[in-house]
């Protein structure tokens, strides 16, 4: 059964970590994430995330957060987000925890047009892997006024179901190095913007002097 699944790996890192030591866990972490359920293996990531913290490996706990987010709907799961407010409130800036916002933002998106779509076919349990992460992105881009000019496709950001095992935590932090490239995009549109806003008002103002 699953729930057996989740406390084996649970016991098994447990004894790993007092016999081998604690950066010994990092396989069976990885190897959890890729074998359990989506639930299950979000609390993995989480728990993986709390250890690379607590080995001051800041980088590698934020790439753990940021892939268990695809299997943590906001609404369902607030542990896990509360868990990475307060890691991004005590060890990220400014613009990581607006990534983190912008992450949720588009979670939470993709789980609810998943849950609408299966409630409309009538299913009794929703299936979470309807929303690309293109189409999360784009969702994000219109509700902060922004055109999605560049349209990159991340595999692996918002579904249900992993489609590739993930073998070890590098391929994690590529995935999550491709989703900061697209949010990058974005701000960089939106300050491109509001550039462009700025400069015609100016104008604007020069030709009233002008007429005056």
């Amino acid at each position: 059964p699953a729930e057996e699944k989740f406390d084996g790996y649970q016991l098994y890192i447990a004894k790993t970590k007092k016999y081998l030591g604690v950066t010994a866990t990092r396989p069976i972490y990885e190897s959890a994430i890729s074998a359990l359920e989506d639930t299950a293996a979000a609390k993995i990531c989480c728990e993986y995330a709390k250890m690379e913290a607590s080995l001051q490996e800041i980088d590698r706990s934020r790439t753990a957060f940021t892939y268990g987010a695809q299997l943590a709907d906001p609404r369902r799961d607030p542990e896990y987000w509360g868990e990475w407010h307060a890691f991004e409130v005590s060890h990220g800036n400014e613009e990581t925890f607006r990534e983190m916002l912008r992450v949720k933002r588009g979670v939470q998106a993709a789980f609810s047009t998943v849950n609408y779509n299966a409630a409309e076919m009538g299913a009794g349990v929703p299936k979470q892997e309807n929303l690309s992460n293109e189409e999360a992105m784009e969702m994000i881009a219109a509700r902060e006024g922004v055109e999605a000019h560049a349209k990159e496709r991340v595999s692996g950001f918002v579904q249900g179901k992993r489609t590739a095992e993930v073998k070890d935590l590098d391929e994690v932090e590529r995935r999550a190095a491709k989703l900061r490239k697209v949010t990058s995009t974005y701000v960089a549109a939106t300050k491109e913007k509001e550039a462009e806003y700025d400069d015609e008002e100016i104008d604007l103002d020069e030709d009233e002097e002008e007429v005056e």
